[in-house]
């Protein structure tokens, strides 16, 4: 990113930041359409990049540093995709071991390829954040494809729940064998309870419930550390996990880009 040059313009890493964060502020206020960015849009973005480095740009130099981002955005997710690629959401890194790499920039017959690439591989893509809020689309872009190396969350939380539920409950195979047992010998219908008299299961719920009572510890750190977001759209989001620690809970534990995610979604229905 640092020093590009696209039709004469150059970018410094620093004025190419500040482009990607102006149109993702925009998302999160809403104002992207189906087809893009409106004119008008980029008129603001040119004007508050002209005032902010002393600089001129126009909203046609804007809207084609945006189509080159999209390229690049385009791209990481193509690489990282690629089998062999290990995507790390938290750093956004594309990790390649030795043949992955060797084997991607060297066809069979040791001649070079893909030498563009190398920009976007082992080494760590902090501007991504900022792209995915940008064009991301969590179909289309296989955004939150689930990789080999962490399984998504929900199939987690699902088989979480199920373990909970059959805290103190019998299997179909122990009932069976109960039903064929003689009468005599048969257990309790009513629930086996613990030595003080308290049901295991209800008591396994009072614990779950009195967990997600409190709030996660660290909170306002994932919150603050957010790219691509002002401090009020900040601010409004810490407001509202504060009074839900439920949902306090299931940010925190939530990779980086669902957490971008779900934070547009907020400011899109609230603000």
């Amino acid at each position: 990113m640092e020093g590009e040059v696209k039709g004469g313009t150059v970018w410094t890493a620093s004025q190419s930041t500040f482009v990607q964060t102006f149109p993702a502020n925009l998302v999160a206020d809403g104002s992207k359409t189906s087809s893009g960015f409106k004119r008008v849009n980029l008129n603001a973005c040119a004007k508050a990049l002209n005032d902010h480095f002393k600089i001129n740009r126009t909203h046609v130099q804007i809207s084609n540093h945006l189509k080159t981002l999209k390229k690049k955005y385009i791209k990481i997710n193509q690489l990282r995709s690629k089998s062999g690629a290990v995507w790390d959401e938290e750093n956004f890194i594309i990790h390649y071991d030795h043949e992955t790499y060797k084997s991607h920039f060297k066809d069979e017959n040791g001649k070079e390829r893909n030498k563009g690439d190398d920009e976007y591989i082992n080494k760590p893509l902090p501007y991504y954040g900022n792209l995915a809020i940008i064009f991301g689309d969590s179909v289309a872009t296989g955004q939150f494809v689930k990789t080999s190396s962490e399984p998504l969350a929900v199939d987690v939380e699902e088989d979480t729940q199920k373990d909970e539920m059959n805290v103190g409950t019998p299997s179909s195979a122990t009932i069976d064998k109960d039903d064929t047992a003689a009468s005599g010998n048969r257990p309790s219908k009513r629930a086996k309870k613990a030595d003080n008299g308290a049901d295991p299961l209800v008591q396994a719920f009072d614990r779950d419930a009195a967990s997600k009572e409190a709030l996660p510890p660290g909170l306002f750190e994932p919150v603050d550390s957010l790219p691509g977001f002002e401090l009020e759209h900040k601010a409004k989001h810490y407001s509202y996990l504060l009074n839900r620690p439920n949902v306090a809970h299931g940010f925190v534990d939530a990779p980086l880009l669902y957490k971008l995610s779900m934070v547009t979604e907020f400011i899109n229905a609230n603000m």
